[in-house]
């Protein structure tokens, strides 16, 4: 799911195998044909309000034009690519990947391999590389979803299996400002892991996560600080999250439906 402004928004339907952009009354109006061998794992917006789709199946970033092509735009090989992001402030595409060896089956279990965050600019050039904590030890299990903040820092869901994962916040060049796996953001059940599986920033650069296990979207301050619960829905849970160019949050739940919640 993502969104160029309020009035339009792009979403991926795996079992139709297109990707739609919609108005707010759910009325389509433009659709891309999704080729089955792309296995697309993400899309987003540039701020020319050009599609890009990142697809793991043939190892590429692809650029949809407003005048109806695609193209290849960076050859990811031999690594696979993952989660997706641009930033509306500087035009910089961010890109999470693991190496082709790697299989999903395996993406968990194994920790061989390179998992990597790489910085683009909108042309598709890299600029900054991002794998390590520190020297030889990995920062990234599985870079599941990114965003990028108007101050340039970069929100990743990091996930440590199907069902548990972290926030890592980085600031602009790639260095660590804190990681965030707390259970005090799940009251109902604090033995449960912490699974974000959404993530954008506010118009603060506050962090904000969509939770599979609480059900619920939640505000993280600048420092990793949890702030408290923003919304929360137990018969259709969050499944991914969007900033709006009004600051508004787009909140995809697993209805198929999009909540807006209005900023303050």
């Amino acid at each position: 799911m993502q969104n160029g402004n309020l009035e339009r928004l792009w979403i991926f339907s795996k079992n139709a195998k297109k990707i739609y952009q919609t108005n707010v009354l759910g009325e389509t109006l433009h659709s891309i044909d999704v080729d089955p061998e792309w296995q697309v794992s993400g899309i987003c917006v540039t701020r020319e309000e050009e599609l890009l789709v990142c697809c793991k199946g043939d190892q590429t970033i692809k650029k949809c034009t407003k005048s109806g092509s695609v193209i290849d735009l960076i050859n990811m090989a031999p690594l696979r690519p993952i989660s997706i992001s641009t930033s509306w402030s500087t035009g910089e595409i961010l890109v999470g990947a693991i190496d082709s060896s790697i299989s999903d089956e395996d993406s968990f279990r194994s920790s061989t391999g390179r998992r990597v965050v790489f910085k683009y600019t909108s042309s598709g050039e890299k600029t900054i590389e991002i794998q390590f904590v520190s020297l030889g030890v990995p920062l990234f299990n599985v870079p599941w979803k990114i965003q990028v903040g108007t101050n340039g820092d970069i929100a990743v869901c990091n996930m440590k299996s199907e069902k548990e994962g972290e926030v890592i916040l980085l600031d602009k060049y790639g260095r660590l400002k804190f990681r965030y796996d707390s259970k005090e953001s799940n009251a109902d059940d604090t033995k449960t892991k912490f699974c974000p599986v959404g993530i954008c920033f506010d118009d603060k650069n506050n962090v904000v996560v969509s939770e599979a296990h609480s059900y619920s979207v939640q505000l993280l301050d600048t420092q990793g600080q949890f702030q408290g619960v923003l919304y929360r829905n137990r018969r259709y849970p969050p499944t991914d999250i969007v900033r709006c160019t009004n600051g508004d949050l787009m909140v995809g739940c697993s209805s198929g439906k999009v909540h807006i919640l209005k900023s303050n």
